[in-house]
Parts: structure tokens; sequence; C-alpha cells
């Protein structure tokens, strides 16, 4: 029976998926007419909890509870007929699993950043989505965040001139990564795919250019293995240490429920874990960096990162200098603040939250459901596949020149996908 109702399959059933993404069609459901009808993950219980938290946030919007059929391999959702758009959220490492039959399917297809683990899973989602002529969809957040659109828009005007520099500057409360499956990068491709490839795509939607190369510095300074760390934080005695799962990042689905459910605390595989200690052998992935980028226009930017520290606000700029001026845009106030005409004439600075700041991402999970609604039903993709891959291939490159101790990687040396 058709319907005018969007109906979307959920693949990965953790933060990603059900604390953004699904929330958001828990609240604005009746508002966009759309819905979910399939939950997938390897583990049933995992979808229970999921599924009563989505329930429990359309009961507070006022709107009916689902009744999701469950799936444990992605293809079976894939081709239920009840689905009309395909949500993926799971691990990166097996995002090329579900994005290519998805793809392929017709169907529309949202899938989280990063788009793969590895250069090589990228490249061949995007020439999956080339050859089938079916743009993604992708969750690049800061797209959809209103001070960072309506800062695109200035820059856009041409108010500091023509662009020059960029920084980001992010230091993140992000222990998590060294608890779940992001710690190592056969699993994620590393926290800074994980993270950076946020900040990449956001260099590339500003430059309008293409990435040279880049050189990077760092490594691990804080969360270093220790030969008498814990497996798990539910096996530790020291209730003080400020990492335990259940006091980082508590008001998730994924960290908090997820993270002390008593029958998800007992599976055997640790990459499914919540808990896993900070300091424990095994990953290998980096908490710092300092990563540089040069593009084929001229414009350089640069990412300082660390994820350092258990419990803070989330402190992340953007600094953009061009000719004739310079903004800083600061996420966690909503607020640019913008220097023009070389200072002669204006200094400003411009609030700028969206209505719903105060929800998930500052509001841009709100407004990337409402752009899934429209892209099922017409309207084109923001940041498609390639941008994905291209974000990704930046990110995976730093990573590469930290191993090689700083040396200059030449993106043209890297595999690349159609543009």
């Amino acid at each position: 029976m058709k319907t005018n109702t969007i109906r979307v399959g959920i693949i990965g059933t953790g933060n990603r998926g059900i604390t953004c993404i699904g929330r958001q069609i828990a609240a604005q459901g009746k508002e966009l007419d759309i819905t979910i009808t399939a939950l997938c993950n390897r583990t049933p219980i995992r979808m229970k909890v999921a599924l009563g938290d989505l329930n429990q946030a359309a009961k507070a919007a006022g709107n009916e509870a689902f009744t999701p059929t469950f799936y444990s391999d992605p293809k079976d959702l894939i081709n239920d007929e009840e689905v009309d758009v395909i949500v993926i959220t799971t691990a990166t490492a097996s995002h090329l699993e579900a994005a290519i039959p998805a793809i392929q399917s017709g169907k529309k297809v949202y899938l989280d950043k990063p788009i793969a683990h590895t250069i090589e899973d990228s490249v061949a989602i995007r020439e999956a989505e080339h050859q089938a002529d079916n743009p993604i969809i992708m969750g690049f957040t800061r797209r959809y965040e209103k001070p960072w659109t309506d800062l695109h828009a200035l820059v856009e005007s041409g108010v500091i001139g023509d662009l020059k520099m960029m920084l980001i500057r992010a230091v993140l409360p992000y222990s998590f990564y060294f608890q779940t499956w992001h710690r190592t990068r056969a699993m994620s491709g590393g926290a800074l795919n994980d993270k950076a490839s946020h900040y990449t795509d956001v260099f590339n939607w500003f430059a309008g250019g293409r990435c040279l190369q880049t050189n990077a510095f760092g490594g691990r300074n804080v969360f270093k293995e220790r030969k008498d760390a814990p497996e798990f934080c539910s096996v530790c005695d020291d209730q003080d240490c400020p990492y335990r799962a259940e006091t980082a990042r508590p008001d998730t689905q994924d960290q908090h429920r997820g993270a002390v459910d008593k029958a998800i605390s007992r599976d055997a595989d640790a990459s499914q874990r919540k808990d896993n200690c900070v300091y424990k052998a095994g990953a290998d992935i980096f908490d710092h960096a300092s990563i540089h980028y040069q593009y084929d226009n001229g414009i350089v930017a640069s990412i300082f990162y660390s994820i350092y520290g258990p419990q803070a606000e989330d402190e992340e700029t953007l600094e953009l200098i061009g000719t004739k001026g310079r903004v800083i845009l600061t996420r966690l106030k909503g607020e640019i603040d913008i220097v023009t005409d070389y200072g002669k004439k204006t200094h400003d600075v411009i609030h700028c939250k969206a209505e719903a700041f105060e929800t998930s991402h500052f509001g841009a999970d709100r407004q990337l459901v409402q752009d899934i609604a429209a892209f099922a039903r017409g309207d084109e993709s923001l940041v498609n596949g390639w941008y994905g891959m291209e974000a990704s291939r930046m990110a995976i490159a730093a990573i590469q020149s930290i191993d090689e101790g700083g040396q200059t990687i030449r993106m043209s040396d890297l595999p690349d996908g159609p543009g």
C-alpha cells in the first residue's frame, strides 16, 4: 500500500542512529510526516533499548509509538518494502557492507560520517554512488547548524574579502573514543577520522577548492597504556576515576543506558562494549594532533585538536582570515565575532542560535531530519558521497603523516574516486 509518509529504516541503533537521528524523527514525525518502520542491529536487546528510547521521545512530543520490524541483517532491512529511506549509523568499518547494497537498491540513503574507515572503502562507496546515479546524504552536522550556515553565507558575500586562512580549534571532552569501538583504526579509521572528518568537510565547504597536501604531528599524551588497567569500567574498583563510562557523556543513550545495562555489560566482544578502560592495551588512536592543509587555490587550513578531559564544555571554534577581515565562530555560544573593512568600521558579535539550539548537535540534528525528509521527497543532497570521500581522504592522510613523523602527504598519491 502506497503512502505519502516517509518510512525510515535505521541500521545501527546506537548513539548516532537513535539519540541523534531517531529522537528527532520521534519529535517531528507528525509535522514532517515521517516515521520509523524498521531497525537493524546484531544484538536484539540493543534494538529493544533503542525502541524504548524512541517511543519515550515520541510520547513526549505527543506522537504515536513506533512498531518497527527488527532485523539482524542489513540486507533484509534494505529489501523491506516498508522502508523508503535507509539510515546507516553503524560502526564506521561496517559502512561499506550496508552502504553499497543500499545505494544500489535505488532507495534514498543517509550515511553517517565518516563515510568509511579506510580510503579504499571511501572510494568504493563513492564509486557505487556515482555508478548508480543515486546520491546519498551525509551527516556532517556543521552543514545543518545555523551559526555555521550563517557564517558561510557571510563569507560568500565577501565581508572579509577573499578567504585565505582557516583554523578549527577542537578541545573536546571525548574520552569515550577510548571506551568504545572507536579505539581501534580497524573499526573507526581513528578518532581523527571520526571527528576531524567534520572539520575537513567544513574546510572543503568554505574553501571551494581541493586539498593538495597535508602534514601533521600528534600522538597520545594522556590516554597511555597502563599495565594494571582493568578490561572494563564495570570490573574496576576505582569509583573516583573521572573516565568511568557512566560519568562520561551521561546524557546519551549509547554512553549511559548502553554502558551500564547489565545484559549489554556481559557482551564478550570488547568492541561492542561502551566501558573499555581508557588505559587498556589495544588502542591505536591519537588523543591530540596539529594538522595542516594546503589547497589548490592557495588557502591554508589547520586543526588544533585534543580529546583530553572527561567533563568539560565542547570547546570548538572556527576562525577565518580574509584579505579585509576575520571571523571567529564559537560553537558553544552560537556566536560569530566579526571584523570587516580591515577593522576600520565594523567589529560586531552576531548571535545566531537556532530555535532548537539546546537539542542535539546544537539544533543541527533537528534540521538534518528536516533535510532528510525533503531529500526523500526529491530535494538535492547538501553533502553527497564525494564530500564524504574527500573528508576522510584528508583525515586519514593526516593520520598517515603522523605515523610517518610529520612527513608531507600529497593527496594525488592516494586513492581517489569520481568527482
